[in-house]
């Protein structure tokens, strides 16, 4: 039984390690944060809602492709309801989970919003050019873990009119240590491919805009759009607190890298936070 509820523990570790891989907007990012969050088995199974709550500040880019960084402070929230409901990054949705081989493969979908924009009344760079606002997503995803690894698949795709109304795939994969009985470590690097319209509105510059903004026009198509790793080390205060820092690098690619608005094809943010278990 203490095998058992050992094994519980650490695939619910993991879990929130994914979660919180994805967690919040680009530019002030903790959504490539790896944190291990410890629990109580018992606790868990035992109850209709559980999860973690906390609060991280971040700095990195004002967004992507962006040359200039912002700081700023964000609400952390990943739950899980009943059998098969959550309340994450990813929104409200469902989803489910089965043993395959020697691991576990959760799978599901959720419907969210994605609070990654870029304003032109925010930024001076961005004068003559079309903004792209927040707005509804729905999400697709499936992950695997197995030992220390974890391997993550998440299909996005905006639904809002004033936001993007493309597609972005992104995978990645995750190994993870627990160094001491308090501090834990990981790696994630990922990829990311968007469709078309994705690409088209954060990348593309057409003759109009050039002529208003004075930035070369450019067409951008399909493609990877970025690349890079996340490393994150969390530290347990108390069995259910936990303190976390990442850092996250990465780079444009493709049309991504090459379209004019690519300000700066590398990316850098550092956040860091606390988490509480329940």
């Amino acid at each position: 039984m203490r095998d058992e509820a050992m094994r519980h523990r650490n695939r619910h570790e993991r879990s929130n390690e994914m979660n919180m891989r994805k967690a919040l907007p680009r530019g002030m990012t903790i959504s490539a944060t790896v944190c291990a969050v410890v629990s109580s088995a018992a606790f868990a199974e035992d109850s209709l809602i559980r999860g973690s709550i906390g609060l991280g500040v971040s700095y990195g880019p004002s967004f992507l492709g962006s040359d200039d960084s912002e700081s700023g402070v964000i609400p952390i929230i990943d739950l899980e309801i009943g059998r098969y409901g959550f309340v994450n990054q990813r929104g409200v949705g469902l989803y489910n989970s089965s043993t395959l081989g020697g691991g576990t493969l959760k799978y599901g979908v959720g419907l969210g919003y994605d609070f990654d924009e870029r304003l032109t009344k925010d930024n001076a760079v961005l004068a003559g050019l079309d903004g792209i606002e927040a707005g509804a997503v729905a999400t697709l995803f499936a992950d695997y873990e197995t030992g220390r690894w974890s391997f993550d698949l998440e299909l996005q795709k905006g639904l809002s009119d004033e936001g993007h109304e493309g597609t972005l795939v992104k995978v990645s994969g995750t190994y993870g240590a627990q160094i001491s009985q308090r501090v834990r470590v990981s790696a994630t690097p990922y990829v990311k491919w968007a469709d078309e319209a994705w690409m088209d509105s954060y990348f593309t510059v057409t003759p109009a805009q050039s002529l208003t903004s004075g930035y070369t026009a450019f067409e951008a198509g399909s493609g990877f759009a970025q690349g890079g790793i996340t490393l994150t080390a969390s530290y347990a205060l108390r069995p259910k607190t936990i303190v976390f820092t990442s850092l996250d690098m990465s780079t444009l690619m493709g049309d991504a890298k090459d379209s004019s608005l690519s300000f700066e094809d590398t990316q850098t943010s550092l956040s860091t936070g606390v988490m509480f278990r329940f």
